[in-house]
C-alpha cells in the first residue's frame, strides 16, 4: 500500500466510502442553530433555539455563522465537510503512525476507514461522519493528541484535547480520560490529582454550582419516559443485544494489539479499553439507574467511540504482524476476523473473539499442535461463513438502494464498505506484506480512476437538495404566506420551513433531538406533538422516531384535524402539507396549491417497509388569525 500515490488514494476512498448527502442528520440541528443567529426574528424564533440548552458548548456555532455569512448555507455546509473530511483524515494518520511502522501505518489507516464505524448503540452513531458537524473535527483532534501522548509530548497533548472540548466536549471527554489514565500509569502522583479534581466536582456538585450541580439532579419523572422513547441510546439498559458484542470483539483486538506493543504504546490501547468500557458502564450505572440528570446529559457511552475507531485501526495492525508470527498466530487472525465478521452476533462473534484472545495468549502451549491444515481450514471456514454472511446482511439494503428513486441510491457506499470491503482489507495486508513494487503508472491510473469517481459520486445531494441548501429561500413560497407572519406546521418535514421560508416551525420530530438538554423545549415539544397526534395531522409514532415500520401510522390532512388545530389561541400562521402526483386532495379547506421546482421525495414508513413518496406540490393552509 505505501507509495508516493498511497496517501491520496487512500483519502479517496475514504471520501468514496461516506458519500456527502447535504444538510442531514445533526447536520440539520448545527446550521440550524447558525440560522437561527443570523436571524433572530425568523428562524431564531424556532422553540428549539428559543429553549436552548446546547449550543453554547461548542465554538462550532460561531464558526458556521461566519461560513453562511462568507458562502451561503448550502456551500457553507459542503466546505466544512470537505474541511471536517481532512481534518479526520489528518488526524487518522497521525494516530495510524503512532500505533504502527512502516507499511502497516496505511493497512490501519485503511481498516479504519472501511469497517463499521458505529459505536455501542443500538442505532447508527458513528464517528468519521462526514457532514457539517463538530463531531470529527473534535475525533480529528483527540487522534492527533493521542499520536503527541505517545510520542510524549504531553503538553501538546492536552492542549489538543482541550481543543477538540471548545468544538464537541462530549467527544473530547474519551481522549482525556486516555490521557489521564497514561499519565496515572506511569507517575502515581497524578492518580492523587485526579482524586483531588473528583472532590471539586461533587463539592462543586453538593453546592449547586452551575452544570455541576445537575451530577444530583434526577431526570424528572414525567419526563424520563419521553427521553426513553425518543431516544432509546441514551439508557444502555435499551440498547438490544445486538449492540454489546462489538464490545467484546473490540476489546479483544485492542487487547492483542496492546500485547505486541511496548511502553505508551501498550499503556495507550489499554487505556482505550478501560476507556470504552468505563463509559457505557457508567452511564448505565450513574444515568440510565441512578438518573442523573449529568451523565446522561454528558453521553459518556460516547466515549466507546474511541474504542471503535482504535480497534479497527487495530486490526489492521495485528493482521499484518499475526500473519508474520508463523501458523499459531495466523489461526487467531483467522477467529479474529470471523469475530469482527459476526460482530453483532453474540454467539459467533464473542465465541471467535474469546478464542482468539485465549489462543495469543496461550500459544506457547498450544502452537506445538497446530498444524497447516488447521489453519487452511479455519480460514477457508472463516472466507466462505463470512462471505455468505455479508451477502445476506447487505441483500435488503442493495435491493432498497437499487429501488430508491434517481438520486437517493447509495449504490457505491454499499459496495466500498459492504462488498469489498474484505477483499480491499485482505488486498492491502498482501501488500504489506510482499512489498512488491507496483510502478507508478499503475498508482497513477488508480488514483486517477478513484480521483474521477469522487468527482463524479461524492456529492451525492438530489436536485431538490440543491435547490433548498443552494438558494436557501424560495421567493414565490415565501411571497405567498407574506400576509401572515409566524410560525408554520408543516407535514411530514424536519427542516423545510428553516430552509425555505426562514419560518419557525410550530412542531416537528428533528426539535425532539436535543430535548435531554433542556426540560423546557421537552415540555413544550410534547405537548405540541401531541396535540398533532390527537388532531392525526402527525404519525402517532411521533415520540418513537426507531419504531419499527409496521407500526407506522402516518398523518393525514384533514378538515376536522385542521379545524382542531387552527382554532387553538397558539396556532400556527400556516398549515403546509406535501402532497404526490395525482393524490386526492381534501374538501372544504382554504387551501393554495403550489407547484414544486422539481419533485421532492420522502421516506416514510408503511405497512412493514419504508416508501418513497413523490411530493410534486404543496398545500398552504391559512390557519392562525
Amino acid at each position: 500500500m505505501a507509495g508516493m500515490y498511497a496517501p491520496l488514494i487512500l483519502f479517496l476512498i475514504f471520501l468514496l466510502s461516506r458519500p456527502y448527502n447535504g444538510i442531514v442528520q445533526d447536520a440539520h440541528i448545527y446550521m440550524g442553530r447558525a440560522l437561527a443567529d443570523l436571524d433572530p426574528d425568523g428562524v431564531g424564533r424556532d422553540l428549539m433555539f428559543v429553549h436552548d440548552g446546547q449550543f453554547g458548548f461548542s465554538v462550532f456555532r460561531l464558526i458556521a455563522v461566519a461560513m453562511i455569512k462568507l458562502l451561503g448555507l448550502g456551500s457553507a455546509a459542503k466546505t466544512l465537510t470537505i474541511l471536517a473530511a481532512f481534518a479526520w483524515f489528518l488526524g487518522l494518520f497521525a494516530f495510524a503512525r503512532a500505533v504502527a511502522t512502516g507499511a502497516s501505518i496505511w493497512v490501519a489507516a485503511l481498516f479504519t476507514i472501511l469497517l463499521p464505524n458505529t459505536y455501542g448503540a443500538p442505532y447508527p452513531l458513528g464517528f468519521a461522519e462526514l457532514i457539517a458537524v463538530p463531531r470529527p473535527f473534535a475525533e480529528a483532534l483527540v487522534f492527533a493528541a493521542l499520536a503527541a501522548l505517545v510520542a510524549k509530548r504531553d503538553v501538546v497533548s492536552l492542549a489538543s484535547i482541550a481543543a477538540a472540548a471548545l468544538l464537541h466536549p462530549i467527544m473530547a471527554v474519551a481522549g482525556f480520560v486516555v490521557w489521564a489514565s497514561v499519565r496515572c500509569l506511569e507517575d502515581k502522583r497524578w492518580i492523587f490529582a485526579g482524586a483531588i479534581g473528583g472532590v471539586l466536582l461533587i463539592t462543586a456538585a453538593m453546592l449547586g454550582l452551575p452544570l455541576a450541580g445537575r451530577l444530583f439532579v434526577a431526570i424528572d419523572p414525567l419526563l424520563r419516559n419521553l427521553h426513553e422513547i425518543r431516544s432509546p441510546f441514551l439508557f444502555p439498559s435499551l440498547w438490544p443485544v445486538e449492540s454489546f458484542p462489538a464490545l467484546v470483539v473490540q476489546g479483544t483486538t485492542l487487547a492483542i494489539a496492546a500485547h505486541l506493543q511496548h511502553g505508551r504504546r501498550r499503556a495507550m490501547l489499554a487505556s482505550i479499553i478501560v476507556t470504552g468500557l468505563s463509559g457505557v458502564a457508567a452511564s448505565a450505572i450513574f444515568g440510565d439507574l441512578l438518573s442523573s440528570l449529568l451523565i446522561v446529559q454528558a453521553q459518556l457511552w460516547r466515549m466507546a467511540w474511541l474504542m471503535a475507531a482504535s480497534a479497527a485501526m487495530a486490526l489492521g495492525f495485528v493482521s499484518v504482524e499475526l500473519w508474520r508470527r508463523g501458523l499459531s498466530e495466523r489461526l487467531v487472525l483467522a477467529f479474529l476476523v470471523l469475530s469482527w465478521s459476526f460482530n453483532t452476533q453474540a454467539g459467533l462473534g464473542v465465541v471467535a473473539a474469546i478464542l482468539a484472545l485465549f489462543l495469543h495468549f496461550r500459544q506457547s502451549r498450544f502452537s506445538p499442535a497446530i498444524k497447516p491444515a488447521h489453519v487452511l481450514c479455519a480460514w477457508i471456514f472463516t472466507i466462505v461463513i463470512a462471505t455468505v454472511w455479508r451477502v445476506r446482511l447487505l441483500a435488503y439494503l442493495w435491493h432498497f438502494s437499487m429501488a430508491a428513486p434517481a438520486g437517493h441510491g447509495r449504490f457505491e457506499l454499499l459496495l466500498i464498505r459492504g462488498y469489498f470491503v474484505l477483499p480491499i482489507c485482505a488486498l492491502a495486508v498482501y501488500l504489506a506484506l510482499k512489498k512488491p513494487r507496483i510502478p507508478l503508472a499503475v498508482q497513477s491510473s488508480v488514483a486517477a480512476l478513484l480521483l474521477i469517481a469522487a468527482v463524479a459520486l461524492w456529492d451525492h445531494r438530489t436536485r431538490a437538495q440543491h435547490i433548498v441548501e443552494e438558494n436557501h429561500r424560495l421567493p414565490d413560497l415565501v411571497r405567498l404566506i407574506a400576509e401572515r407572519p409566524g410560525e408554520v406546521y408543516w407535514m411530514d418535514s424536519q427542516v423545510e420551513a428553516w430552509f425555505m421560508l426562514g419560518r419557525p416551525q410550530w412542531a416537528s420530530p428533528l426539535q425532539g433531538g436535543p430535548i435531554i438538554f433542556s426540560s423546557e423545549l421537552a415540555r413544550e415539544w410534547q405537548r405540541r406533538t401531541q396535540i398533532l397526534i390527537d388532531a392525526g395531522l402527525a404519525d402517532k409514532k411521533s415520540f418513537s422516531p426507531w419504531a419499527d415500520p409496521r407500526l407506522a401510522d402516518r398523518g393525514h390532512l384533514t378538515e376536522s384535524g385542521i379545524r382542531q388545530l387552527c382554532t387553538r389561541p397558539d396556532a400556527p400562521a400556516w398549515v403546509i402539507a406535501p402532497f404526490e402526483l395525482g393524490e386526492e386532495l381534501p374538501t372544504g379547506l382554504d387551501m393554495r396549491i403550489w407547484p414544486l421546482p422539481v419533485p421532492f421525495y420522502l421516506l416514510t414508513k408503511a405497512d412493514d417497509d419504508y416508501t418513497w413518496r413523490k411530493i410534486s406540490a404543496l398545500g398552504l393552509i391559512p390557519c392562525a388569525k
